[in-house]
């Protein structure tokens, strides 16, 4: 059996753009599980991409991403004008029993980042705190008064 479709001799319509729509689509076909490699991109199947939870209130933004079984000491956090970057490595630690092999492993390791646009821009680290807990990095990050000030309720008529 082969991989590719019969071109040339389809009981179906002869047209030229017949023979051009099986070939896009065997093109399609070859390239859909290649992996991404840009690691640069959020999309990327050879990096974690923690959960991310971002919520608003008026004071504040609070940012959560799940990142079990790091240490703190993996995890980085940056800010670029009014984007908040988290970025690290979750390594894979084999143990020194020779007893033990693995059978199945599911969870994932490697690099990771993720890209947080914010809607102003952080003039002084005062303003963000960040603690790590549990497995959960919670990132507060306060708003300038004058983003507060700009906010008011319309009244609807």
């Amino acid at each position: 059996m082969s991989f590719l479709p019969n071109l040339f001799h389809s009981s179906k319509n002869h047209s030229p753009s017949s023979l051009r729509n099986q070939i896009d689509k065997v093109f399609e076909n070859f390239f859909t599980d290649w992996p991404e490699v840009n690691p640069y991109d959020e999309r990327s199947t050879n990096f974690l991409k923690p959960a991310v939870d971002v919520a608003e209130t008026n004071e504040h933004f609070e940012i959560k991403a799940e990142l079990p079984d790091m240490k703190k000491e993996d995890i980085h956090l940056e800010m670029h004008g009014n984007t908040l970057v988290l970025h690290g490595e979750k390594k894979f630690e084999k143990e020194e029993k020779k007893d033990k092999g693995y059978h199945l492993i599911e969870r994932t390791y490697g690099s990771f980042r993720r890209v947080i646009p914010l809607p102003f821009e952080i003039a002084n680290e005062e303003s963000i705190h960040a603690t790590y807990k549990d497995g959960l990095l919670t990132v507060m990050i306060a708003k300038p008064k004058e983003s507060i000030e700009k906010q008011r309720k319309i009244d609807i008529k």
